[in-house]
């Protein structure tokens, strides 16, 4: 404090009360009950200030626990589809693969025989059979392709772009930067299965004759992108679709993205294709693949 008005300060608590001008004790008073109120709400504020601080401790740890919850559940659907893809290759499969043997062992001797009808059905029977093994071996693949365990993400989404333009006759090709270059292997289930959600949203809506799987890396990043030339959408009205609850592969592939600190954009004008984005900060694990 400037010494010049401290003195006068120390002159005014020096004057006696009888020789202080009229309302001089009044003005202290609300001075000192000003003070009174100034240091209350000073204190309620420190005190909603640490419970808020509380708040937002049990927040995080709550998002925390929740995220580390859906991630575990994650994991459990993500190992079931890999016992279900193994039973029915190793199971179902194996058994219409010796089905189709038997047939085939049958339908020769029929043919020695010169049984034509019984040689017709046996031979209808095995058509049949083997394509309830084609069926089974594919579905197998697509719960749980054994590529992305084995060779990685490259590869598993080359399969994937194949086997849909076979089935489906789109034309799918991928692009990626990563020249078989392995990631952690949440990183590479996430991207899979984020790009076979959006290809099934593309062959059951889009309309489109052909789509890019687009796969890069910018320094930290991993970016995919998913493009097809379709009729488009409007995105405004597809985000009020998402909000009601009625857009759930949308918002499906927003979930999985958000598990890992990811996120899903989509990008569309009616007319004009649509193009779906995954961006997604690897964690030092997933850059030493």
């Amino acid at each position: 404090m400037p010494e010049p008005v401290e003195a006068a300060m120390d002159a005014q608590r020096q004057v006696p009360d009888e020789d202080r001008p009229a309302g001089t004790g009044t003005r202290r008073s609300e001075d000192r009950e000003a003070e009174v109120f100034r240091q209350a709400v000073l204190r309620q504020v420190e005190a909603l200030t640490a419970d808020n601080q509380r708040l937002l401790q049990s927040v995080v740890r709550s998002e925390r626990r929740f995220r580390t919850l859906a991630k575990s559940v994650w994991h459990v659907q993500e190992e079931e589809r890999r016992r279900l893809a193994r039973e029915l290759h190793d199971g179902i499969g194996q058994t219409l693969t010796a089905l189709a043997n038997q047939l085939q062992r049958i339908l020769d001797d029929a043919r020695g025989a010169g049984n034509l009808g019984l040689e017709h059905r046996l031979a209808d029977a095995l058509d049949l059979t083997r394509g309830s093994l084609h069926d089974t071996r594919e579905l197998s693949r697509l719960l749980r392709p054994t590529l992305l365990d084995d060779l990685g993400l490259d590869a598993a989404l080359n399969w994937l772009a194949r086997t849909l333009t076979e089935r489906t006759g789109l034309q799918i090709e991928l692009r990626s930067g990563l020249d078989e270059q392995r990631l952690h292997p949440d990183v590479e289930t996430l991207v899979f299965r984020i790009t076979q959600e959006a290809l099934t949203n593309v062959i059951r809506h889009a309309q489109a004759r052909s789509a890019q799987i687009v796969l890069e890396r910018r320094g930290d990043t991993l970016i995919l992108r998913v493009e097809d030339d379709g009729c488009g959408c409007d995105v405004q009205l597809l985000a009020d679709a998402e909000r009601a609850g009625a857009s759930g592969g949308l918002r499906g592939m927003r979930d999985r993205a958000e598990l890992f600190g990811g996120r899903v954009e989509l990008k569309s004008v009616p007319g004009d294709g649509t193009v779906v984005q995954l961006t997604l900060a690897l964690d030092p694990p997933d850059r030493t693949g």
